[in-house]
């Protein structure tokens, strides 16, 4: 039986999702860390907030995929930005005290 081009699309995009999410998963971690090293409450909690947003994200884009919905879903796409900016607050909150 032969893979069709929509099937290889779809297995690029879930990898993409998987390479995405362990990123994140990554710099959520090595923030947490630092931030518990240096005892910095809303660094470690950005960083917290960081995982279970990166988390959120991969389990629904991957819901979405195995059931074959429609990947245009608008809140997803603000994730990224919402990220932005709480790392401008928890550098604000750093360089205020």
């Amino acid at each position: 039986m032969a893979i069709t081009s929509t099937e290889l699309a779809s297995q690029r995009t879930k990898f993409a999702n998987q390479r995405t999410y362990l990123a994140y998963m990554r710099t959520g971690f090595t923030i947490a860390i630092i931030s518990g090293t240096f005892k910095k409450l809303w660094v470690t909690l950005f960083g917290i907030i960081m995982i279970i947003g990166s988390t959120l994200q991969y389990v629904l884009l991957n819901h979405k995929l195995n059931v074959g919905d429609n990947l245009n879903v608008s809140y997803l796409d603000y994730i990224p930005i919402i990220y932005v900016i709480l790392s401008f607050g928890t550098l604000y909150l750093q360089w205020k005290k």
